[in-house]
């Protein structure tokens, strides 16, 4: 079952691949990750031939829907993020940080427990940082 989980997760990893390198000027792909919003995405991260670092938000459930390419120099680093994350929540756990699609913006989706034990969305624009939107969950159970 876990192995048919893992797998789940990374079907069709190289159909994107290969439709990034083709519709793209993308000659290297050095990952692919998957945001699951209203749309889900697959998130390659490659290079150009001049070495340029880009992100292709590559849109899952509608083929004929364009891509949307991010040059990461005009991006707020997930490394800058993560330093401006933790000036504004102490205490506070981090789970991850991914890039994110919500409604064709490009976000980053910080993912956290904050002090009060509530589970935490956090989207901030990839480009400065800025909140779009959060969401807290609340546990019910301990």
């Amino acid at each position: 079952m876990y192995h048919d989980i893992q797998t789940s997760k990374t079907t069709g990893f190289s159909y994107t691949k290969n439709k990034v390198l083709h519709e793209t000027e993308l000659q290297e792909v050095d990952s692919i990750s998957r945001f699951q919003g209203k749309t889900e995405y697959h998130v390659v991260r490659g290079s150009t031939k001049k070495g340029e670092d880009k992100f292709v938000f590559v849109p899952i459930d509608k083929e004929s829907e364009k891509l949307t390419i991010i040059d990461a120099s005009k991006m707020i680093s997930k490394k800058n993020i993560m330093e401006q994350w933790k000036q504004q929540c102490n205490n506070c756990e981090l789970v991850e940080i991914i890039p994110a699609m919500v409604k064709d913006k490009p976000l980053w989706e910080l993912t956290y427990k904050d002090s009060s034990g509530r589970y935490i969305f956090d989207y901030l624009s990839i480009y400065d940082g800025t909140r779009y939107e959060q969401f807290r969950l609340k546990s019910m159970f301990n």
